[in-house]
């Protein structure tokens, strides 16, 4: 049994979010949420619904996020990372580590910090252990109140 919910997303860096939202809208009828942004990692993203799949556009707010440097090294935009939801980080990490594999970084938000209405921890596995694809572990809660 596998401690991965499924296929939460696959994230798209891009130069020009406005650029590729029109072509995602025009060309597959891609339905988008509203914009958002992750102002601790330069990020402002935009999800959206293709089909029964949730996808996002990512562009950099600044020079030194991980969307600038992802797009300065690869060249260009791409598949920036695949999201794996899970119940439950911790448990997820841990199940994770005990069959071998290793977790790069760990992002945590400031506290009332929100992303499409929900709060989110989240776990990154590097490029190099995952044969090429960064993976992205997230827990999302609904928010508390």
């Amino acid at each position: 049994m596998t401690f991965v919910k499924r296929i939460e997303r696959v994230a798209l860096a891009v130069e020009n979010l406005e650029q590729a939202r029109a072509y995602f809208e025009q060309c597959f009828g891609a339905e988008f949420l509203p914009l958002e942004f992750i102002a601790d990692m330069g990020i402002r993203y935009q999800p959206f619904n293709i089909g029964d799949s949730r996808m996002e556009l990512l562009q950099a707010t600044r020079d030194d996020s991980p969307v600038a440097k992802f797009l300065k090294a690869r060249g260009g935009p791409g598949v920036h990372h695949i999201t794996f939801e899970v119940d439950d980080l911790d448990a997820a990490i841990r199940e994770f580590e005990s069959r071998g594999g290793k977790i790069a970084y760990r992002h945590t938000y400031a506290p009332g910090v929100t992303f499409e209405g929900q709060v989110w921890r989240e776990a990154f596995v590097h490029p190099k252990d995952a044969f090429g694809v960064l993976i992205h572990l997230a827990e999302k809660k609904a928010i508390q109140t």
